[in-house]
Protein backbone atom coordinates (compact mmCIF):
# COMPACT_ATOMS: atom_id res chain seq x y z
CA UNK A 1 0.00 0.00 0.00
CA UNK A 2 1.46 3.35 -1.05
CA UNK A 3 0.90 6.45 1.01
CA UNK A 4 -0.25 9.62 -0.68
CA UNK A 5 2.55 12.17 -0.67
CA UNK A 6 3.32 15.27 -2.72
CA UNK A 7 5.81 13.22 -4.64
CA UNK A 8 3.25 10.56 -5.48
CA UNK A 9 0.96 13.24 -6.84
CA UNK A 10 3.68 14.46 -9.19
CA UNK A 11 4.52 17.57 -7.16
CA UNK A 12 8.17 18.32 -6.44
CA UNK A 13 9.07 18.41 -2.79
CA UNK A 14 10.91 21.60 -1.86
CA UNK A 15 12.41 23.46 1.01
CA UNK A 16 9.85 25.32 3.12
CA UNK A 17 9.78 29.10 3.01
CA UNK A 18 10.77 31.05 6.10
CA UNK A 19 7.11 31.91 6.78
CA UNK A 20 6.08 28.24 6.48
CA UNK A 21 8.87 27.20 8.85
CA UNK A 22 7.95 29.81 11.44
CA UNK A 23 4.25 28.96 11.30
CA UNK A 24 5.06 25.25 11.65
CA UNK A 25 7.36 25.93 14.61
CA UNK A 26 4.63 27.98 16.35
CA UNK A 27 2.02 25.24 15.83
CA UNK A 28 4.36 22.47 16.97
CA UNK A 29 5.35 24.46 20.05
CA UNK A 30 1.68 24.90 21.03
CA UNK A 31 0.98 21.22 20.44
CA UNK A 32 3.98 20.22 22.54
CA UNK A 33 2.69 22.38 25.39
CA UNK A 34 -0.71 20.68 25.18
CA UNK A 35 1.04 17.33 24.93
CA UNK A 36 2.72 17.74 28.31
CA UNK A 37 -0.20 19.52 29.96
CA UNK A 38 -2.33 16.45 29.17
CA UNK A 39 0.44 14.17 30.37
CA UNK A 40 1.08 15.85 33.73
CA UNK A 41 -2.46 16.66 34.73
CA UNK A 42 -2.66 13.32 36.53
CA UNK A 43 0.42 13.72 38.78
CA UNK A 44 -0.92 17.14 39.80
CA UNK A 45 -4.18 15.69 41.13
CA UNK A 46 -2.97 12.22 42.09
CA UNK A 47 -3.72 12.41 45.85
CA UNK A 48 -7.36 13.35 45.11
CA UNK A 49 -7.68 10.58 42.53
CA UNK A 50 -6.15 8.02 44.89
CA UNK A 51 -8.54 8.99 47.67
CA UNK A 52 -11.64 9.09 45.45
CA UNK A 53 -11.01 5.84 43.56
CA UNK A 54 -9.19 4.02 46.40
CA UNK A 55 -5.97 3.52 44.44
CA UNK A 56 -2.75 2.26 46.11
CA UNK A 57 0.68 3.84 45.64
CA UNK A 58 1.78 1.07 43.30
CA UNK A 59 -1.42 1.41 41.23
CA UNK A 60 -0.90 5.17 41.12
CA UNK A 61 2.58 4.57 39.73
CA UNK A 62 1.15 2.09 37.23
CA UNK A 63 -1.18 4.77 35.84
CA UNK A 64 1.81 6.86 34.83
CA UNK A 65 3.71 3.76 33.71
CA UNK A 66 0.73 2.56 31.61
CA UNK A 67 0.67 5.77 29.63
CA UNK A 68 4.43 5.74 29.12
CA UNK A 69 4.56 2.01 28.34
CA UNK A 70 1.97 2.30 25.57
CA UNK A 71 3.61 5.53 24.47
CA UNK A 72 6.94 3.76 24.11
CA UNK A 73 5.54 0.68 22.37
CA UNK A 74 3.64 2.69 19.76
CA UNK A 75 6.30 5.34 19.15
CA UNK A 76 8.41 3.00 17.01
CA UNK A 77 5.72 1.85 14.52
CA UNK A 78 4.36 5.38 14.27
CA UNK A 79 7.89 6.65 13.76
CA UNK A 80 8.35 4.16 10.91
CA UNK A 81 5.03 5.31 9.43
CA UNK A 82 6.23 8.91 9.66
CA UNK A 83 9.22 8.02 7.46
CA UNK A 84 6.83 6.82 4.74
CA UNK A 85 3.94 9.24 4.58
CA UNK A 86 2.91 12.82 5.32
CA UNK A 87 4.22 13.60 8.78
CA UNK A 88 1.90 16.56 9.34
CA UNK A 89 -1.15 14.29 8.98
CA UNK A 90 0.23 11.90 11.60
CA UNK A 91 0.72 14.83 13.97
CA UNK A 92 -2.85 16.03 13.36
CA UNK A 93 -4.39 12.57 13.88
CA UNK A 94 -2.43 11.91 17.06
CA UNK A 95 -3.19 15.29 18.61
CA UNK A 96 -6.91 14.74 18.10
CA UNK A 97 -6.73 11.23 19.57
CA UNK A 98 -4.87 12.16 22.75
CA UNK A 99 -7.09 15.20 23.34
CA UNK A 100 -10.24 13.08 23.24
CA UNK A 101 -8.66 10.50 25.53
CA UNK A 102 -7.81 13.20 28.07
CA UNK A 103 -11.32 14.63 28.08
CA UNK A 104 -12.88 11.16 28.48
CA UNK A 105 -10.60 10.48 31.48
CA UNK A 106 -12.79 12.84 33.49
CA UNK A 107 -15.67 10.35 33.15
CA UNK A 108 -13.83 7.34 34.61
CA UNK A 109 -15.13 5.64 37.76
CA UNK A 110 -12.44 3.09 38.71
CA UNK A 111 -8.79 2.15 38.31
CA UNK A 112 -9.35 -0.05 35.23
CA UNK A 113 -11.18 2.69 33.31
CA UNK A 114 -8.54 5.23 34.23
CA UNK A 115 -5.82 2.79 33.21
CA UNK A 116 -7.44 2.35 29.77
CA UNK A 117 -7.88 6.04 29.03
CA UNK A 118 -4.32 6.84 30.07
CA UNK A 119 -3.10 4.04 27.80
CA UNK A 120 -5.03 5.48 24.84
CA UNK A 121 -3.49 8.85 25.65
CA UNK A 122 -0.10 7.21 25.15
CA UNK A 123 -1.00 6.05 21.63
CA UNK A 124 -1.97 9.56 20.58
CA UNK A 125 1.10 11.24 22.00
CA UNK A 126 3.47 8.58 20.62
CA UNK A 127 2.90 9.49 16.99
CA UNK A 128 3.55 13.17 17.53
CA UNK A 129 7.15 13.15 18.80
CA UNK A 130 9.09 11.36 16.01
CA UNK A 131 7.02 12.96 13.24
CA UNK A 132 7.35 16.48 14.63
CA UNK A 133 11.08 16.15 15.33
CA UNK A 134 11.59 14.87 11.80
CA UNK A 135 9.59 17.82 10.46
CA UNK A 136 11.62 20.34 12.43
CA UNK A 137 14.81 18.82 11.03
CA UNK A 138 13.53 19.65 7.55
CA UNK A 139 12.08 23.07 8.35
CA UNK A 140 15.39 24.53 9.57
CA UNK A 141 19.08 24.26 8.52
CA UNK A 142 21.57 22.22 10.52
CA UNK A 143 23.20 25.26 12.14
CA UNK A 144 19.89 26.18 13.80
CA UNK A 145 18.71 22.73 14.86
CA UNK A 146 20.10 22.73 18.38
CA UNK A 147 18.42 26.07 19.13
CA UNK A 148 15.11 25.21 17.42
CA UNK A 149 14.87 21.82 19.09
CA UNK A 150 15.63 23.46 22.41
CA UNK A 151 12.68 25.83 21.86
CA UNK A 152 10.53 22.81 21.02
CA UNK A 153 11.73 21.06 24.15
CA UNK A 154 11.10 24.19 26.23
CA UNK A 155 7.44 23.95 25.24
CA UNK A 156 7.31 20.59 26.99
CA UNK A 157 8.35 22.28 30.20
CA UNK A 158 5.76 25.03 29.87
CA UNK A 159 3.13 22.36 29.21
CA UNK A 160 4.25 20.35 32.21
CA UNK A 161 3.98 23.41 34.42
CA UNK A 162 0.53 24.21 33.03
CA UNK A 163 -0.59 20.66 33.77
CA UNK A 164 0.63 20.86 37.36
CA UNK A 165 -0.76 24.34 38.00
CA UNK A 166 -4.12 23.95 36.24
CA UNK A 167 -4.60 20.49 37.69
CA UNK A 168 -3.99 21.54 41.27
CA UNK A 169 -6.12 24.67 41.07
CA UNK A 170 -9.08 23.02 39.37
CA UNK A 171 -8.94 19.94 41.61
CA UNK A 172 -9.15 22.12 44.73
CA UNK A 173 -12.06 24.17 43.35
CA UNK A 174 -14.18 22.26 40.79
CA UNK A 175 -12.93 18.72 41.44
CA UNK A 176 -10.30 16.59 39.76
CA UNK A 177 -12.56 15.46 36.89
CA UNK A 178 -12.87 19.00 35.52
CA UNK A 179 -9.09 19.21 35.18
CA UNK A 180 -9.19 16.64 32.38
CA UNK A 181 -12.00 18.43 30.57
CA UNK A 182 -10.21 21.78 30.62
CA UNK A 183 -6.89 20.55 29.20
CA UNK A 184 -8.26 17.99 26.74
CA UNK A 185 -10.58 19.96 24.46
CA UNK A 186 -8.16 22.66 23.11
CA UNK A 187 -6.17 19.92 21.40
CA UNK A 188 -8.84 19.55 18.73
CA UNK A 189 -8.11 23.08 17.47
CA UNK A 190 -4.40 22.30 17.44
CA UNK A 191 -5.09 19.14 15.42
CA UNK A 192 -6.71 21.23 12.67
CA UNK A 193 -3.76 23.65 12.58
CA UNK A 194 -1.33 20.74 12.25
CA UNK A 195 -3.30 19.41 9.30
CA UNK A 196 -2.79 22.80 7.57
CA UNK A 197 1.02 22.70 7.80
CA UNK A 198 3.24 22.43 4.72
CA UNK A 199 5.09 19.13 4.35
CA UNK A 200 8.76 19.88 3.53
CA UNK A 201 11.14 17.74 1.52
CA UNK A 202 13.06 15.21 3.57
CA UNK A 203 16.68 16.25 4.03
CA UNK A 204 15.92 19.77 2.81
CA UNK A 205 18.91 21.41 4.47
CA UNK A 206 21.55 18.70 4.26
CA UNK A 207 23.23 20.29 1.26
CA UNK A 208 24.91 23.59 0.47
CA UNK A 209 22.88 26.34 -1.18
CA UNK A 210 24.76 25.84 -4.41
CA UNK A 211 23.48 22.26 -4.59
CA UNK A 212 19.85 23.11 -3.84
CA UNK A 213 18.43 21.97 -7.19
CA UNK A 214 20.16 18.62 -7.00
CA UNK A 215 18.95 18.17 -3.44
CA UNK A 216 15.36 18.87 -4.44
CA UNK A 217 15.49 16.11 -7.03
CA UNK A 218 17.21 13.74 -4.60
CA UNK A 219 14.62 14.53 -1.94
CA UNK A 220 11.80 13.76 -4.35
CA UNK A 221 13.34 10.39 -5.18
CA UNK A 222 13.89 9.79 -1.48
CA UNK A 223 10.24 10.41 -0.65
CA UNK A 224 9.10 8.15 -3.46
CA UNK A 225 11.44 5.40 -2.33
CA UNK A 226 10.11 5.58 1.22
CA UNK A 227 6.40 5.97 0.53
CA UNK A 228 5.65 2.28 0.93
CA UNK A 229 4.48 1.05 4.32
CA UNK A 230 6.05 -2.31 3.53
CA UNK A 231 9.63 -0.99 3.55
CA UNK A 232 12.52 -2.97 5.00
CA UNK A 233 12.44 -1.73 8.58
CA UNK A 234 14.89 -4.30 9.90
CA UNK A 235 17.49 -3.28 7.33
CA UNK A 236 17.06 0.33 8.42
CA UNK A 237 17.19 -0.59 12.11
CA UNK A 238 20.42 -2.55 11.62
CA UNK A 239 21.95 0.44 9.85
CA UNK A 240 20.92 2.75 12.68
CA UNK A 241 22.19 0.40 15.38
CA UNK A 242 25.59 0.18 13.67
CA UNK A 243 26.18 3.81 14.64
CA UNK A 244 28.21 3.75 17.90
CA UNK A 245 27.04 7.18 19.03
CA UNK A 246 23.42 6.07 18.70
CA UNK A 247 23.96 3.50 21.45
CA UNK A 248 25.46 6.19 23.66
CA UNK A 249 22.43 8.41 23.06
CA UNK A 250 20.11 5.51 23.91
CA UNK A 251 21.84 5.02 27.26
CA UNK A 252 21.74 8.72 28.09
CA UNK A 253 18.07 9.03 27.11
CA UNK A 254 17.06 5.98 29.18
CA UNK A 255 18.76 7.30 32.31
CA UNK A 256 17.51 10.86 31.89
CA UNK A 257 13.96 9.69 31.11
CA UNK A 258 13.97 7.55 34.25
CA UNK A 259 14.93 10.54 36.35
CA UNK A 260 12.55 13.00 34.72
CA UNK A 261 9.63 10.57 34.51
CA UNK A 262 9.85 9.33 38.07
CA UNK A 263 10.50 12.69 39.68
CA UNK A 264 7.84 14.54 37.69
CA UNK A 265 5.21 11.90 38.44
CA UNK A 266 5.77 12.10 42.19
CA UNK A 267 7.02 15.65 42.80
CA UNK A 268 3.61 17.21 43.66
CA UNK A 269 2.86 14.31 45.99
CA UNK A 270 6.31 14.70 47.60
CA UNK A 271 5.65 18.38 48.25
CA UNK A 272 2.16 17.53 49.50
CA UNK A 273 3.34 14.84 51.95
CA UNK A 274 6.82 15.89 53.08
CA UNK A 275 6.39 19.66 53.17
CA UNK A 276 2.66 19.66 54.01
CA UNK A 277 1.54 21.96 51.18
CA UNK A 278 -1.99 22.04 49.81
CA UNK A 279 -2.52 20.37 46.44
CA UNK A 280 -2.82 23.77 44.73
CA UNK A 281 0.40 24.96 46.35
CA UNK A 282 2.20 21.73 45.53
CA UNK A 283 1.10 21.88 41.89
CA UNK A 284 2.04 25.54 41.58
CA UNK A 285 5.48 25.02 43.11
CA UNK A 286 6.16 21.87 41.09
CA UNK A 287 5.15 23.68 37.92
CA UNK A 288 7.32 26.68 38.77
CA UNK A 289 10.31 24.43 39.41
CA UNK A 290 9.83 22.58 36.15
CA UNK A 291 9.19 25.54 33.89
CA UNK A 292 11.77 27.81 35.51
CA UNK A 293 14.71 25.42 35.62
CA UNK A 294 13.60 23.70 32.44
CA UNK A 295 13.27 26.83 30.33
CA UNK A 296 16.60 28.25 31.48
CA UNK A 297 18.41 24.92 31.17
CA UNK A 298 16.90 23.90 27.84
CA UNK A 299 17.35 27.22 26.03
CA UNK A 300 20.78 27.85 27.55
CA UNK A 301 21.82 24.29 26.75
CA UNK A 302 20.75 24.69 23.13
CA UNK A 303 22.61 27.98 22.72
CA UNK A 304 25.75 26.62 24.36
CA UNK A 305 25.53 23.43 22.30
CA UNK A 306 25.28 25.26 18.97
CA UNK A 307 28.18 27.54 19.97
CA UNK A 308 30.30 24.60 21.08
CA UNK A 309 29.41 22.68 17.93
CA UNK A 310 30.88 25.44 15.78
CA UNK A 311 34.21 24.92 17.51
CA UNK A 312 34.40 21.11 17.53
CA UNK A 313 32.27 18.13 16.48
CA UNK A 314 31.70 16.92 20.06
CA UNK A 315 30.26 20.26 21.18
CA UNK A 316 26.59 19.34 21.57
CA UNK A 317 27.28 16.07 23.33
CA UNK A 318 29.82 17.74 25.63
CA UNK A 319 27.20 20.23 26.84
CA UNK A 320 24.76 17.39 27.59
CA UNK A 321 27.50 15.46 29.44
CA UNK A 322 28.34 18.40 31.67
CA UNK A 323 24.66 18.89 32.46
CA UNK A 324 24.31 15.32 33.69
CA UNK A 325 27.50 15.34 35.75
CA UNK A 326 26.62 18.65 37.40
CA UNK A 327 22.96 17.73 37.96
CA UNK A 328 23.62 14.39 39.72
CA UNK A 329 25.26 15.69 42.92
CA UNK A 330 22.90 18.66 43.06
CA UNK A 331 19.85 16.37 42.90
CA UNK A 332 21.29 14.29 45.73
CA UNK A 333 21.93 17.40 47.82
CA UNK A 334 18.41 18.75 47.21
CA UNK A 335 16.78 15.55 48.45
CA UNK A 336 18.89 15.66 51.63
CA UNK A 337 17.44 19.04 52.58
CA UNK A 338 14.29 19.09 54.71
CA UNK A 339 13.80 22.85 54.59
CA UNK A 340 11.56 23.89 51.72
CA UNK A 341 13.62 26.92 50.64
CA UNK A 342 16.89 24.95 50.44
CA UNK A 343 15.17 22.09 48.65
CA UNK A 344 13.61 24.38 46.04
CA UNK A 345 16.77 26.38 45.31
CA UNK A 346 19.03 23.33 44.99
CA UNK A 347 16.55 21.34 42.92
CA UNK A 348 16.09 24.36 40.66
CA UNK A 349 19.82 24.54 39.90
CA UNK A 350 19.92 20.76 39.38
CA UNK A 351 17.02 21.08 36.94
CA UNK A 352 18.86 23.77 34.97
CA UNK A 353 21.88 21.48 34.60
CA UNK A 354 19.79 18.41 33.74
CA UNK A 355 17.90 20.19 30.97
CA UNK A 356 21.10 21.09 29.15
CA UNK A 357 20.70 17.70 27.43
CA UNK A 358 17.22 18.10 25.95
CA UNK A 359 17.91 19.89 22.69
CA UNK A 360 21.48 18.70 22.09
CA UNK A 361 20.71 14.97 22.35
CA UNK A 362 17.92 15.22 19.77
CA UNK A 363 20.19 17.30 17.54
CA UNK A 364 23.02 14.76 17.77
CA UNK A 365 20.66 12.00 16.60
CA UNK A 366 19.89 14.08 13.52
CA UNK A 367 23.61 14.78 13.02
CA UNK A 368 24.58 11.09 12.83
CA UNK A 369 21.51 9.51 11.15
CA UNK A 370 20.56 9.79 7.47
CA UNK A 371 17.54 12.06 6.81
CA UNK A 372 15.17 9.43 5.42
CA UNK A 373 15.32 7.25 8.54
CA UNK A 374 15.49 9.93 11.24
CA UNK A 375 11.88 9.48 12.34
CA UNK A 376 12.55 5.73 12.66
CA UNK A 377 15.74 6.42 14.64
CA UNK A 378 13.89 8.82 16.94
CA UNK A 379 11.02 6.38 17.29
CA UNK A 380 13.36 3.53 18.23
CA UNK A 381 15.19 5.76 20.71
CA UNK A 382 11.93 6.88 22.31
CA UNK A 383 10.66 3.29 22.45
CA UNK A 384 13.66 2.11 24.47
CA UNK A 385 13.90 5.29 26.54
CA UNK A 386 10.25 5.03 27.56
CA UNK A 387 10.19 1.28 28.16
CA UNK A 388 13.39 1.24 30.24
CA UNK A 389 13.19 4.80 31.53
CA UNK A 390 10.12 6.82 32.44
CA UNK A 391 7.62 3.99 31.83
CA UNK A 392 9.11 1.96 34.65
CA UNK A 393 10.15 4.81 36.96
CA UNK A 394 6.72 5.82 38.41
CA UNK A 395 5.77 2.23 39.27
CA UNK A 396 9.23 1.49 40.69
CA UNK A 397 9.13 4.60 42.86
CA UNK A 398 5.55 3.82 43.91
CA UNK A 399 6.58 0.31 44.96
CA UNK A 400 9.58 1.66 46.87
CA UNK A 401 7.29 4.19 48.53
CA UNK A 402 5.06 1.40 49.83
CA UNK A 403 8.11 -0.39 51.25
CA UNK A 404 9.78 2.67 52.81
CA UNK A 405 8.91 6.29 51.99
CA UNK A 406 8.65 8.55 48.96
CA UNK A 407 11.70 10.47 50.15
CA UNK A 408 13.92 7.39 50.21
CA UNK A 409 12.48 6.18 46.90
CA UNK A 410 13.45 9.41 45.14
CA UNK A 411 16.80 9.62 46.93
CA UNK A 412 17.85 6.16 45.77
CA UNK A 413 16.89 6.59 42.11
CA UNK A 414 17.21 10.12 40.67
CA UNK A 415 20.86 11.05 41.47
CA UNK A 416 22.30 7.66 40.49
CA UNK A 417 20.46 7.66 37.13
CA UNK A 418 21.80 11.12 36.30
CA UNK A 419 25.34 10.11 37.17
CA UNK A 420 25.09 7.05 34.94
CA UNK A 421 23.80 9.20 32.05
CA UNK A 422 26.84 11.45 32.35
CA UNK A 423 29.26 8.54 32.39
CA UNK A 424 27.65 7.05 29.29
CA UNK A 425 27.93 10.37 27.45
CA UNK A 426 31.66 10.48 28.19
CA UNK A 427 32.01 7.42 25.95
CA UNK A 428 30.13 9.17 23.15
CA UNK A 429 32.60 12.05 23.08
CA UNK A 430 35.04 9.63 21.43
CA UNK A 431 32.67 8.45 18.67
CA UNK A 432 30.39 11.32 17.65
CA UNK A 433 32.81 13.14 15.30
CA UNK A 434 33.50 10.00 13.27
CA UNK A 435 29.80 9.13 13.01
CA UNK A 436 28.98 12.62 11.76
CA UNK A 437 31.64 12.34 9.05
CA UNK A 438 30.35 8.94 7.96
CA UNK A 439 26.80 10.29 7.62
CA UNK A 440 27.99 13.17 5.45
CA UNK A 441 30.07 10.83 3.27
CA UNK A 442 27.02 8.62 2.73
CA UNK A 443 25.02 11.63 1.57
CA UNK A 444 27.80 12.66 -0.81
CA UNK A 445 28.18 9.17 -2.26
CA UNK A 446 24.45 8.85 -2.83
CA UNK A 447 24.35 12.28 -4.45
CA UNK A 448 27.03 11.47 -7.04
CA UNK A 449 24.92 9.16 -9.30
CA UNK A 450 22.15 11.77 -9.39
CA UNK A 451 24.64 14.51 -10.33
CA UNK A 452 26.16 12.31 -13.03
CA UNK A 453 22.77 11.48 -14.57
CA UNK A 454 21.83 15.17 -14.65
CA UNK A 455 25.11 15.95 -16.44
CA UNK A 456 24.39 13.29 -19.11
CA UNK A 457 20.87 14.64 -19.57
CA UNK A 458 22.27 18.11 -20.27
Amino acid sequence: MTAVTPASKGQRLRRPTRAEARFALAVLLVINMLNYADRYILPAILPHVQHDLQISDFEAGLLNSAFLLVYGLTTLPLGIWADRTLRKNIVSLCVGLWSLATAITGLTRNFVQLFITRSVLGIGEAGYAPASLSLLGDYFPRAQRGRVLSYWAAATLIGSALGFVIGGLIADTLGWRWAFYVVGLPGLVAAFLAWRLYEPARGSFEEDEAQEEGQAAASTLMAEGHASLSGDFWRQARAILRIPTYWVLLGALICSFFTIGGTSAWLPTYLFLDFHLTLSQAGLLAGALLVGSGLIGTVLGGLLADRAQRRFAQGRLLVATLGFLIGAPLALLALLFHQLALFVVTLFVAGVALNFCTGPLNAVIQDVVLPEVRATALGLALLLAHLLGDASAPAVIGLLKEQSSLHLALLSTAPSALLLAGLVCLVGLRTVAGDMRRMQRSLEERRQPTTASEHVAR
